[in-house]
């Protein structure tokens, strides 16, 4: 096994490796080794070498991925940090990180100036200039070569999100932006397997090309599909950032796969172009998170639409919900399938198995998973928890959310996407959001049925503490960029903070 890149420029030296459709500079496998040796010679000439971490705060760039073969080349580990960090937030990763020097483009650069200033570079500074020769390190695949941030959902106003203007016209902001999380250590063998399992699972090959729907500082913006179809010698189509109208363009220009989350869904199925776009080339749409009704069925009308599962920790492709299953009914939003080739999957509660049908803890073992968390003595365990509450039947996985959203019931915990299944269950409901705690449940409906006799018809359904002591009927619910209620939202609006103690 091998990710090298200079393998591949010989093989496919003129094939386009990443066409950039902000500028409209395509680079083919050749010119990506060659900006990958270049970005190496400039880290070089800075003394980087084994071991460092090297971390690069911008958008989408061709620079960004060929800094993943640069690194690779010196034995060194690249960190990816989101550009919509603010300062305050920026913080955290990068201390955890510690990294030898700070990769951005100049539209970051007041970004990364109050926390690094003495240690940042932009791409230019990396380019210009002589570099340093350079013997390339031992391919070691237990060698760190990523470090991810992971992240969690949080409020805007949480992680200092602005009103500012994004950094292009057309940028969306409606994304919410990383929180604090964790960085999680990937090896280079991890990397690859990765790419392996996903271009088997997905069928990938030299004819495929996808646009970046996500940030490559993102697990599965730059994990999940990139770093697969170069693998194999396919084209991506850089976009920057992401914008409903480049990325319907792209979709025109001959995409084969999409992937992407709910926030990018429903914007791409807004946009006054996206009806008159033709989808004829694109083969599959694969969604991270569960996505409205309204936005799926939308998207299936086009192509396939694919739900698939992945954290940081247990790495970007574990379960899926393969295109050519040819169920005779629309899958559930919540099924993520089976695992990726070479990936298994268990539920656990209380650290046993449970048996089917019963909820407890995802939990990953395999090849694609990481190593553990940066700056933690302890490696994660073979089976590593997801933190993530799920249930399996019938052969398939179905995820129902973060565990730390759940409360204790008279039984068991209880899950708030538990409450909405049942309630969504009703004809007249389209759609429900459910916070839990305190020793009961809250919940608001989209839709006509009456309060009363929702409650009266999940009775039997649910725990008797998962029961809705109240059903509110609204027009909209919020929701986070996962696709989920905006739970934090809601429980605000049904009763204050204080009523959902799950201490």
């Amino acid at each position: 096994m091998t990710l090298s890149l200079e393998r591949r420029a010989a093989l496919w030296g003129d094939r386009t490796a990443v066409a950039d459709a902000t500028d409209g500079r395509d680079a083919s496998y050749a010119d990506l080794d060659s900006r990958a040796d270049a970005l190496a010679r400039g880290l070089a000439a800075r003394g980087i070498g084994a071991g460092d971490a090297v971390a690069v705060v911008s958008r989408n760039r061709i620079e960004t991925i060929a800094l993943v073969f640069a690194a690779r080349r010196l034995g060194a580990v690249l960190a990816p940090i989101s550009h919509r960090l603010t300062p305050a937030t920026v913080r955290a990763p990068l201390d955890a990180i510690d990294p030898a020097v700070v990769v951005h483009e100049p539209a970051q650069r007041d970004l990364v100036r109050e926390v690094a200033d003495d240690r940042s570079r932009s791409f230019d500074d990396l380019r210009g200039g002589e570099g340093a020769d350079y013997e390339a390190a031992d391919p070691d695949p237990d060698r760190s070569l990523l470090y991810l941030h992971t992240r969690e959902e949080a409020d805007r106003s949480a992680v200092g999100e602005t009103d500012s203007e994004p950094d292009r016209p057309g940028e969306s902001l409606n994304a919410d932006p990383p929180a604090a999380g964790r960085v999680v250590d990937l090896p280079a063998r991890a990397v690859e397997w990765n790419c392996i399992t996903a271009a088997a699972a997905w069928g990938l090959g030299r004819s495929d090309r996808a646009p970046t729907l996500l940030p490559v500082s993102d697990t599965d913006g730059l994990h999940r599909l990139v770093l697969p179809l170069l693998y194999v010698g396919g084209r991506v189509d850089l976009l920057r950032a992401f914008a409903p109208e480049r990325a319907l363009a792209a979709i025109e220009r001959g995409a084969t796969a999409l992937f992407a989350g709910a926030t990018e869904y429903r914007e791409l199925i807004a946009d006054d172009a996206f009806e008159s776009t033709d989808f004829g080339s694109v083969e599959w749409i694969g969604a991270r998170s569960a996505l409205p009704t309204d936005a799926r069925a939308a998207l299936a009308e086009r192509a396939p639409v694919v739900r698939a599962y992945g954290r940081g920790e247990t790495g970007p492709n574990d379960l899926y919900r393969p295109v050519d299953r040819g169920d005779a009914d629309p899958p559930d939003p919540d099924c993520v399938g089976r695992p990726f080739p070479d990936c298994e999957a268990r539920i656990v509660w209380e650290g046993e198995p449970v048996a089917e049908s019963e909820v407890g803890e995802l939990q990953i073992r395999g090849p694609v998973t990481a190593r553990g968390y940066v700056g933690d003595a302890e490696t994660f365990p073979e089976w590593v928890p997801s933190g993530d509450h799920a249930y399996r039947e019938g052969g398939d996985y179905f995820v129902l959310g973060r565990a730390a959203e759940a409360a204790v019931g008279d039984e068991r915990r209880v899950h708030p996407r538990e409450v909405e299944r049942e309630l969504e269950a009703h004809e007249e409901v389209r759609e429900a959001g459910a916070v839990v705690g305190g020793g009961e449940s809250l919940a608001a409906v989209v839709g006509d049925a009456e309060p009363g006799e929702l409650r009266a018809f999940v009775a039997d359904r649910l725990p008797d503490a998962a029961v809705p002591r109240e059903v509110t009927v609204v027009e909209s619910l919020a929701r986070r960029s996962t696709g989920e209620p905006d739970r934090a939202k809601l429980r605000r609006e049904l009763g204050g903070e204080e009523r959902f103690d799950t201490e």
